[in-house]
C-alpha cells in the first residue's frame, strides 16, 4: 500500500517523475561533452586539410560544417541538443588546445604550429561578440605562454572594402543588404549577402552567403523575394544606418525561433560577424532622426477616419456601444500588427506580414473577439495600400491572406509558423 500524494498521486509516481528530470539533466550535463567531441574531430581534420586550401576555404568548410552538425543536433532529441553557441565554444577552445599541443613539439615540428593557428584564426574570424572576445583572449593566451616569439599577432577580423550597399522588396518589409569583404592580396573581394525578411515579430535573416558579385547576390535575392515583389531593384548605399542597425541578425538565445536548415545553421555566426564589422563601415548613427510617420496609436486614429470616410456604414457616434467596440477592435488591431521590428517599418503590408497576423490573432484572443479582428484585416490592408500607394496588384496578393488563406512558404509541420522560411511574395 502506498500513501497518495496531496495531489492523488502516489509517492511511486512522484518518484517516476524525479527520475525524469534526473535523465532529463543527465542529458543537459552531457552537451558539453557532445559538443566537445565534435569540435574535437572538426577541428582535427581541418588541421589536416588546412595546408592544401586557403584561409577562404578553410573558413567557408568550417560553417559548412557546424551548419550539418547543429542541424543534426537540431533534429534530434530535445535533450540532446547542442545549440550554436555552446558549438562555437567548444571548436575554439579545442582549436586553441591543438595550437598549444604543436608549440610543445616545436623542436621537432617547427612548423607544425601553423596549420592549428590558421585553423584557431578562421575560427576567430567568424563568430561574432562575444565569442570574438573569447578567441581574441584564447590567442593571446597561447602567445603568452611561450608562442610570443613564433606565432603571429591576432588576426584581423573581417574588413569591408567598400560601401554597404541594400535594397527593398515592394511591400517596404524585405531587404537585402550586401557588402563588399577584403581578402589577402591577390584574391578577389567576395561580397556577403543578407537576405532580411521583416514581417515576423522581428527581423529575421532567411538567407545569407557569400557571392562573387553584387549582380550575383542581387539575382539570388530577387528569385528568393519573387518577380513581382522585386521587380525593378537594384542595390544603393545604406541612407538610413539607424534602420540599418534594427534588421542585423543578432543572438537571440533562449528567444531563438528555431527551425533552421542547414544553411541558416552554417551561416548562423559569420553573419553576425559579418554584420558587426559592415555596421562600422555605415556612418554613425544620427540621434536627432525624426520618429517614425506611424505608430499604432496614430494608425488606430487615422485608420478610424478612414473608416469613417470609406465605410459610413460602420457604427456611429449616436450609438456609443458600438463605437466603443469598434475603437476597442481598432485599438488591439493597431498594437497587434507589429510586436518587435523597426518601428520605422509599422506601415508596411506583405502578403507574408497579414498570413503571420491572422494566426496570431487568433491565438492570442479569445474566439469571438479574435473574429471581429480578423474581419476588418481587409479594410486595414486597404487603408495602408491607401496610405502607401501601393498597386492594385500587390494589394490583392496581401487579401487573399486576410481571412486566413494559409500561406504555401510560411506554415511547418506541427502547424506554427516557420519564422525562417524564405517567402516568394
Amino acid at each position: 500500500m502506498t500513501r497518495s500524494g496531496f495531489d492523488g498521486r502516489s509517492q511511486p509516481e512522484f518518484a517516476n517523475v524525479w527520475t525524469g528530470v534526473g535523465s532529463l539533466r543527465r542529458h543537459v550535463d552531457e552537451r558539453p561533452g557532445r559538443a566537445a567531441a565534435a569540435a574535437k574531430a572538426l577541428v582535427a581534420e581541418l588541421i589536416t586539410s588546412a595546408p592544401e586550401r586557403l584561409d577562404r576555404e578553410l573558413e567557408d568548410e568550417l560553417c559548412v560544417r557546424c551548419g550539418t552538425h547543429l542541424w543534426e543536433w537540431a533534429e534530434g532529441p530535445l535533450a540532446e541538443r547542442v545549440g550554436p553557441n555552446l558549438f562555437a565554444e567548444a571548436i575554439i577552445t579545442a582549436a586553441a588546445a591543438a595550437v598549444h599541443a604543436a608549440l610543445r613539439k616545436l623542436s621537432t615540428k617547427p612548423d607544425g604550429w601553423q596549420a592549428p593557428w590558421r585553423v584557431l584564426g578562421v575560427t576567430a574570424s567568424i563568430v561574432p561578440y562575444p565569442l570574438s572576445a573569447d578567441a581574441a583572449a584564447a590567442i593571446e593566451h597561447l602567445r603568452a605562454v611561450g608562442g610570443g616569439q613564433v606565432l603571429p599577432m591576432t588576426p584581423e577580423g573581417p574588413s569591408v572594402a567598400g560601401p554597404v550597399l541594400w535594397t527593398r522588396d515592394a511591400y517596404g518589409s524585405r531587404f537585402g543588404i550586401v557588402a563588399a569583404f577584403s581578402s589577402v592580396p591577390g584574391e578577389s573581394d567576395r561580397w556577403y549577402l543578407w537576405d532580411i525578411d521583416a514581417c515576423g515579430y522581428r527581423p529575421f535573416t532567411v538567407h545569407s552567403a557569400y557571392y562573387a558579385t553584387p549582380e550575383q547576390a542581387l539575382a539570388v535575392w530577387q528569385a528568393g523575394v519573387g518577380e513581382l515583389a522585386a521587380a525593378d531593384t537594384s542595390f544603393t548605399p545604406v541612407d538610413d544606418p539607424g534602420l540599418l542597425i534594427d534588421l542585423w541578425p543578432t543572438e537571440q538565445g533562449f528567444f531563438r525561433p528555431g527551425g533552421e536548415n542547414t544553411s541558416q545553421f552554417a551561416e548562423y555566426h559569420r553573419g553576425m560577424r559579418l554584420a558587426e564589422a559592415a555596421s562600422e563601415a555605415v556612418e554613425p548613427l544620427n540621434l536627432s532622426e525624426r520618429p517614425p510617420d506611424l505608430d499604432a496609436a496614430t494608425a488606430a486614429t487615422q485608420f478610424t477616419a478612414w473608416l469613417r470616410e470609406h465605410r459610413p456604414g460602420q457604427p456611429q457616434p449616436s450609438d456609443p456601444d458600438n463605437l466603443d467596440n469598434l475603437d476597442n477592435l481598432v485599438t488591439e488591431l493597431a498594437d497587434s500588427w507589429q510586436i518587435n521590428c523597426p518601428a520605422a517599418l509599422y506601415p508596411t503590408c506583405s502578403p507574408h506580414r497579414v498570413a503571420l497576423t491572422v494566426p496570431h490573432l487568433r491565438n492570442f484572443y479569445l474566439d469571438d473577439f479574435a473574429d471581429q479582428l480578423i474581419a476588418l484585416l481587409p479594410d486595414w490592408i486597404r487603408w495602408l495600400a491607401d496610405r502607401n500607394d501601393t498597386s492594385a496588384e500587390l494589394t490583392e496578393r496581401c487579401q487573399r491572406y486576410a481571412l486566413g488563406k494559409p500561406h504555401a512558404d510560411v506554415g511547418t509541420d506541427n502547424g506554427g509558423p516557420n519564422y525562417l522560411a524564405r517567402v516568394t511574395e
